[in-house]
């Protein structure tokens, strides 16, 4: 009789154990949910040293791994950036990945990789059609990350052919001015760094470092050697640069990061870093790679004010 007793007991205690498992389960889950939906749109003021006076409170909406998937949809991307034109920013730059590693999607092609890619293909192309209409008077930029390059080279499609349908100026690789009343930025693109093609000089080939230069780059990795490149006169060429692709790790666990992208144990994860000079972003991006999911981490939209640094 004791044993029953004791067997029962400890039947019972596995039941409460597996029940607290279980709701402590769908607990983190639903965080991970809440937080890999709301966006935090993160406004800062960034004081550059040779910014022309003409640019002092332009404002630049930033961000970076899109990441379209069958859970995060393009008229929630849609949504999401009518909200941002209602800013009314007078730049808007793209820091690349615009689809992700769609697990839900691949199961709904059965397998096809051709309807995968070709499903892949149609929502980018839709994502830049609908940012054909919205508005910065100075201008629409973005550069490839590495799931924007898997896909140009699967589908064969090109990445530039989509951006144009939105009037956005695909930077892989060079460099552009933008003008503001006779006065210019210069904002300089690369491509993909694990991608792509590391090029270390096109992208300063022909900038001083007496010009504002803004880099734009998916992968962080590819800043850290570019700022330590010299620019035509010797000189530090970037004043800021931009970039995505570490996602902050998506999933930290005591600090712990459950997803690394980067190839190096580098410190630059996340966040504001100074390097040779110039203020690096790093954002956490929009939305996780395979899943809209995070944990200790952020969607991110970064609002930029130019601002001309204050002297004392």
């Amino acid at each position: 009789m004791a044993k029953k007793k004791k067997k029962k007991n400890e039947r019972r205690t596995a039941s409460v154990v597996l029940r607290f498992i279980l709701l402590l389960f769908l607990a983190v889950f639903a965080v991970m949910v809440v937080q890999g939906n709301v966006v935090q749109v993160i406004c800062v003021d960034l004081p550059l040293r040779d910014l022309p006076p003409a640019f002092d409170g332009v404002r630049i909406v930033y961000l970076s791994d899109i990441h379209l998937t069958t859970l995060n949809p393009l008229g929630k991307v849609e949504a999401l950036m009518k909200q941002l034109e209602a800013i009314q920013p007078d730049l808007l730059l793209l820091g690349g990945d615009f689809t992700g590693n769609d697990v839900v999607g691949r199961m709904m092609s059965q397998g096809s990789g051709d309807l995968y890619g070709a499903r892949q293909i149609r929502d980018r192309d839709m994502l830049f059609f609908a940012l054909a209409d919205f508005h910065t008077p100075l201008g629409k930029y973005a550069v490839p990350g590495d799931m924007d390059n898997a896909l140009e080279r699967s589908a064969q499609m090109s990445l530039s052919d989509a951006t144009d349908l939105g009037n956005v100026k695909l930077l892989r690789d060079e460099w552009t001015r933008v003008t503001k009343d006779g006065q210019s930025i210069v904002l300089s693109g690369t491509d993909d760094w694990r991608t792509g093609i590391q090029d270390v000089r096109t992208p300063s080939r022909g900038l001083r470092s007496g010009d504002c230069v803004i880099l734009l780059t998916h992968n962080p990795e590819a800043v850290f050697q570019l700022v330590s490149q010299p620019g035509e006169d010797g000189g530090a060429w970037v004043d800021a640069a931009f970039s995505g692709h570490t996602l902050g790790g998506q999933v930290k666990l005591g600090g712990y990061e459950v997803f690394s992208p980067l190839s190096s144990d580098d410190k630059y994860r996340s966040g504001w870093q100074v390097e040779n000079g110039a203020k690096i972003l790093i954002s956490e991006g929009l939305s996780g790679g395979f899943l809209p999911l995070r944990l200790g981490t952020s969607a991110q939209v970064h609002v930029i004010t130019l601002r001309r640094p204050t002297t004392d």
